[in-house]
């Protein structure tokens, strides 16, 4: 019996030892590195394993801890308990007040990280573009985007919104979107190939799997309502036969659409016109063929649009910052809040994503900055 609880000491003590040098590390590098997701992951998974063994060693030895907050033992030790509650207390509520020391030495971190991170970023390729259209008058912006591991080919659309969900403007739409320009016909060589998983993964050009025809004749039997639903419903154009798609440009989407952008880019635009106090800013994202186990190929067979020549697959994904001129806020980072439905049905925002996989890795950051002074005249 004792040579088992010496063993079951042993493991605890050297699992709780490995655990705290794990989260030691992780931490060290949280704090002196741009953000990564495996440090983060590994920080998580060790700081929730040492909670259990914690909780089983409190389990385990919950008499003796009590008797020993009892003072149960000699007068010597009386002090430890509170001596070690006391510390905690007084780091906290210095932290809480944001103590000089303390936050000169977080400060200090950020300093790093931002070096670092700006390396990085030195090593990526960003495509700027400027767009000042003669139509619009009022507030300059510039819109930064950093793609995730799995931005291919998507179409995406950015614009403005009122609180209550009016449309205001767009602030950048892809080209093919904007005019309907779908003139690439996509046929699968094989109709009873079902996919779980986007083919150009494996296959660059798709050639094992697809035949590719250019037909600009029959673009408009080959509109697509499920790329952007949400944008789509908020601009609220219809095509011939009722369908929430532009069969056209308009002055207002051509002076904002562009070809899509397929590195990071930095966005320099401005608005129509002086914007609300407060409003969304939004931006709506979706790539075909990103099929995964539940939005497979074979996947809604009754959904004619789904299950059509788009290749819909993961729907696209929403996010958005709320925005409050009132404030001397200028940087706003854009946020995950939702999905799209999968065949543009409706224009309304999902907010579970649970089911979506590489849908949500298309975007790795997204922030808007409002400028204080104004840009030079340029497109």
């Amino acid at each position: 019996m004792a040579s088992n609880q010496l063993r079951w000491r042993s493991f605890i003590s050297l699992s709780i030892f490995l655990g705290l040098t794990i989260l030691f590390v992780t931490s060290l590098l949280m704090f002196l590195k741009p953000h990564q997701d495996l440090i983060a992951l590994l920080h998580t998974i060790f700081g929730f394993w040492l909670l259990l063994l914690l909780l089983w060693h409190v389990k385990n030895n919950f008499r003796p801890l009590k008797n020993y907050l009892k003072n149960n033992s000699t007068a010597k030790i009386h002090w430890v308990p509170w001596g070690s509650a006391g510390v905690f207390v007084l780091l906290l509520i210095l932290v809480y007040h944001q103590a000089a020391p303390f936050v000169q030495f977080y400060r200090w971190g950020q300093t790093l990280r931002a070096a670092t991170e700006n390396a990085m970023n030195e090593q990526q390729v960003y495509q700027v573009r400027r767009i000042q259209p003669a139509i619009a008058s009022g507030e300059e912006l510039t819109i930064e985007f950093r793609k995730g591991a799995y931005f291919m080919w998507p179409q995406y659309a950015i614009w403005l919104e009122t609180l209550d969900g009016k449309f205001i403007q767009p602030l950048y739409v892809t080209g093919k979107l904007a005019a309907n320009n779908f003139a690439n016909k996509v046929t699968q060589k094989n109709p009873q190939q079902v996919f779980t998983e986007n083919p150009f993964a494996t296959d660059e050009d798709g050639s094992e799997s697809f035949e590719y025809q250019w037909d600009t004749a029959s673009k408009n039997d080959r509109m697509r309502p499920e790329s952007l639903p949400v944008f789509l419903h908020a601009l609220g154009l219809k095509s011939a036969d009722d369908r929430m798609v532009p069969e056209t440009s308009t002055p207002l989407l051509d002076a904002y659409a562009g070809a899509t952008m397929l590195e990071h880019f930095s966005l320099t635009t401005k608005s129509v016109t002086t914007l609300p106090q407060q409003f969304r800013i939004r931006f709506e994202i979706n790539q075909s063929f990103d099929f995964n186990e539940y939005y497979s190929s074979d996947s809604f067979p009754d959904d004619a649009i789904y299950s059509g020549d788009g290749y819909s697959a993961q729907p696209s994904v929403v996010y958005e910052a709320v925005v409050d001129r009132r404030s001397d806020q200028q940087l706003y980072r854009l946020t995950l809040i939702g999905q799209g439905h999968h065949s543009g049905k409706d224009g309304k925002i999902n907010p579970d994503v649970s089911k979506l996989t590489t849908a949500k890795q298309i975007v790795d950051r997204m922030i808007v900055e409002f400028h204080k002074n104004p840009i030079p005249n340029a497109r």
